[in-house]
């Protein structure tokens, strides 16, 4: 429930799990201002934590913050979607070959969980094709083992994950971009690094393609 800190959170980490989860579902579209005094009512929290949480969302790139006039949630462009997917192509491929290499028995029984999971999909559905997708990805960044990397790829995911929302009512199903990850999944718990590598860069080219398209 929206409001309730949950158990070992602090109120700021509150605060900015739940900013961030609306800027990327776009309950806080681009170009909003922030209401931070109703947010920290509705949220529970005071103004020290809700500072914490709007300065990390800033260094996340989700919002600004402008002297005098307040802060506002990022807008969403052409040039972000090339930067973001410039970072990921590199990073994807990364985490793909790692996973490929690294993967365990435990691994690749998660890993298969997840091609259960694209098996029984919704083929209509854009909001379940998107979180079915973060849960691959998700997979795959664990199973590579560099905490600094995954990092970093969570922080562009989310951002690309905003994308999806914001052209989401003007696409057509996107269940054939997340299919793509059952090619990929195949290479990971195969162990073959190089096909899992391309396919990873392959998958975030046709999601700019796609993204770029209705923007």
């Amino acid at each position: 429930m929206e409001g309730t800190i949950s158990i070992g959170r602090t109120r700021a980490e509150h605060a900015y799990l739940e900013l961030r989860q609306r800027i990327i579902d776009m309950r806080l579209p681009p170009g909003a201002a922030l209401d931070e005094e109703a947010l920290m009512t509705e949220l529970g929290v005071g103004r020290t934590p809700m500072r914490e949480a709007v300065k990390r969302l800033e260094s996340d790139r989700m919002l600004t913050v402008y002297p005098r006039r307040g802060t506002i949630i990022a807008d969403v462009s052409i040039r972000d979607l090339k930067e973001i997917s410039d970072a990921r192509r590199v990073l994807e491929a990364f985490a793909a070959r790692r996973a490929a290499e690294l993967a365990t028995d435990e691994d690749r029984q998660r890993l298969q969980v997840c091609l259960d999971f694209l098996a029984d999909a919704p083929s209509e559905s854009n909001k379940a094709s998107i979180g079915l997708d973060e849960q691959i990805h998700r997979a795959v960044y664990t199973t590579m083992r560099n905490s600094y990397v995954e990092a970093t790829l969570i922080q562009y995911f989310s951002l690309s994950q905003r994308m999806w929302n914001f052209v989401l009512s003007g696409m057509a199903p996107i269940t054939r971009n997340v299919q793509e990850h059952v090619a990929l999944l195949h290479a990971v718990i195969d162990g073959d690094a190089d096909k899992a590598a391309a396919l990873a860069e392959e998958h975030v080219t046709h999601f700019e393609e796609l993204v770029r398209s209705t923007l």
